[in-house]
């Protein structure tokens, strides 16, 4: 089939618009499934000397079979290497055959029969008529796009015979058992169980509901269960109704999410009050997701991480900026420092996130205020990372047209039509979490910490500059400094619907905010600040009500460098009586605000 794609460059120019083109993302598949072809290569050749390995997973017969296919069905088996959960079971193999020692309760060898089981679905698709020896890991065979047959406990690994015939029946025979199947979507037997499928429309090719394959690519304590019938037709509701919704008003995501987009792994049968998502950087093509609230959750959730599938495949193959893994980056829809590539890659999802609220904040289901705060809250922190990345000094050539383009397709949002409460709102929700950041993540310099502590006793100027700082170890956080209650509220932009959200854990001070007394708010978090003073959800409330309470004062301390303030608070604390926490915050704020 034609393509209007010629060369790398387009691609790029094609996913720098914030959406891509069907051909573009083409053009990037062909690739990854190259690169997986020779992680495929490189586990045939590297398991050679292996053979205690190899033969038992039967990787020579089962490479065997797919270069046959290969040469008879060439887009079926490209279909089939293309399928998600191979990159993390390549992953997984690789990096287990170089692992000293490898520890892993399933054996090696039962990992790497995940190749049977690709080369089996594979024949099945394209043969009418067959047997394959097949590995049983922990007690199943998984045949990608079909289905998981169950037989044996779950520490068992051996082998099995496959036969399958044209009318769709499959025989598994395992010594003197044998599981017949009659049909690939029969559900009658718990020994078999069928992927299932969900369907956006009659013209729209099949998503796979995956809640079978052991190579999804699961995060630590998820383990989510076998959905039920009736749970698994919810999904289907869902997602029609998801997919009419993309297909009416966002059709600029559905054309490549339409060749990118193959199975949807659930997370869990019923929704949560704290939903989550995720892709794989070596899976694409699979959004994990808990279960949806409604239709448009799905949509937005599909938006955003195809968002993150199409980067993926992009930075696969297109150098965007140099390797640099240290956690620098303030990335405004997370709590802890990011890297570049994260950054970037929150960059490139929370584009999609504020053009769906920029869109959907009129469609009747969400015609609210709230909705209006997403649409601007995500702009204005979109923008805030672009400028970070863009000063990064990280970004290649390519990697700083593709970011100025991404600009440019957002810079007319800024002219989008929103109520001045709503810009307030989204203000205040940026200032308190960028304040809560700097102090959660931040540690200055202890010498200058203690520079200033000294200039402070003796009343003396600040100096010109402040001290450095380095990001905190992650996992030395406290509890109860990780995750900042306060933005959740502001979005309501209703002091009763807030006030319910509130729990007990809050500052007393976020209250007091909240029904607009400043001077309670003040006392109150400065109150707390004596007993904890690094504890940053005290000094993002202080950042919104200082402001408030002394509107022609400077505490802008608190908006660049807060976590210089909460150091120096701790130490004077310590060390010092009388300590005036308003009056600090005051002196390390170099100009006053003049009016006009």
């Amino acid at each position: 089939m034609p393509t209007t794609v010629t060369g790398i460059d387009d691609v790029t120019a094609s996913s720098s618009s914030g959406y891509g083109t069907e051909p573009a993302i083409a053009t990037l598949t062909e690739g990854a499934l190259l690169m997986r072809l020779i992680l495929l290569r490189t586990l045939i050749a590297e398991t050679t000397s292996r053979p205690e390995i190899a033969d038992a997973a039967g990787l020579s017969l089962a490479y065997q079979t797919l270069a046959e296919l290969q040469r008879s069905h060439p887009a079926e088996v490209a279909t089939l290497l293309s399928y998600p959960h191979v990159g993390p079971w390549l992953a997984q193999v690789l990096q287990r055959l170089h692992a000293e020692p490898d520890d892993a309760p399933t054996p090696l060898w039962a990992d790497c029969g995940y190749l049977g089981w690709l080369a089996a679905a594979g024949a099945i698709a394209c043969l009418p008529e067959g047997s394959i020896n097949l590995v049983v890991r922990n007690g199943v065979v998984m045949l990608p796009g079909i289905g998981r047959a169950e037989l044996g406990p779950a520490e068992d690994n051996g082998h099995c015979e496959l036969h399958w015939t044209r009318d769709g029946a499959l025989r598994f025979t395992r010594g003197t058992s044998t599981v017949l199947v009659p049909s690939q979507d029969d559900e009658s037997d718990p020994a078999w169980l069928p992927l299932r499928r969900l369907r956006g429309a009659d013209a729209e090719r099949e998503v796979f509901l995956d809640d079978l394959d052991p190579f999804r690519y699961l995060l630590d304590g998820q383990q989510p269960p076998r959905l039920t019938t009736a749970q698994a037709g919810t999904w289907q509701q869902d997602f029609a109704a998801a997919w009419e919704l993309l297909r009416r008003d966002f059709d600029r995501y559905l054309v490549p999410m339409r060749s990118c987009l193959q199975s949807l792994a659930p997370l869990s049968a019923q929704p949560l009050a704290a939903s989550t998502s995720h892709t794989a950087f070596n899976g694409v093509g699979c959004v994990y997701t808990t279960a949806p609230a409604d239709p448009c959750q799905l949509a937005l959730t599909l938006i955003h991480e195809v968002q993150h599938t199409k980067f993926t495949l992009l930075t696969d193959q297109i150098v965007l900026f140099d390797p640099d893994s240290v956690c620098r980056f303030y990335a405004p829809w997370r709590d802890d420092p990011r890297p570049i590539m994260g950054l970037l890659h929150g960059i490139y999802a929370f584009f999609g996130v504020t053009d769906f609220w920029r869109i959907h904040r009129h469609a009747d289901c969400h015609r609210s205020m709230e909705a209006n705060v997403d649409f601007e809250l995500w702009r204005l922190q979109v923008e805030g990372a672009v400028a970070q990345a863009s000063t990064s000094s990280l970004l290649t050539e390519a990697g700083s047209q593709f970011l100025n383009a991404l600009s440019a397709e957002m810079r007319p949002w800024g002219e989008e039509d929103v109520p001045t409460a709503v810009r307030v709102a989204a203000s205040e929700v940026a200032i308190a979490h960028r304040t809560f950041w700097q102090v959660r993540n931040l540690t200055p310099d202890v010498a200058g910490i203690a520079e200033l502590a000294v200039r402070w006793i003796a009343r003396a100027p600040r100096p010109d500059g402040l001290p450095p700082a380095d990001q905190v170890d992650q996992s030395t956080v406290p509890n109860d400094h990780r995750r900042l209650h306060l933005p959740a509220q502001l979005k309501l932009l209703d002091h009763a619907a807030a006030e319910a959200l509130s729990i007990p854990e809050q500052p007393r001070g976020d209250r007091a905010y909240l029904a607009g007394d400043m001077a309670a708010a003040v006392a109150l978090y400065t109150e707390e600040l004596r007993v904890d003073p690094l504890r940053p959800q005290l000094w993002a409330g202080l950042a919104l009500a200082l402001p408030k309470l002394h509107p022609d004062d400077d505490f802008s301390v608190l908006d660049d460098r807060a976590e210089v303030a909460a150091h120096l608070c701790q130490v004077l604390l310590a060390d010092a009586e009388g300590v005036e926490i308003v009056e600090l915050v005051r002196w390390l704020s170099r100009y006053p605000r003049t009016h006009g």
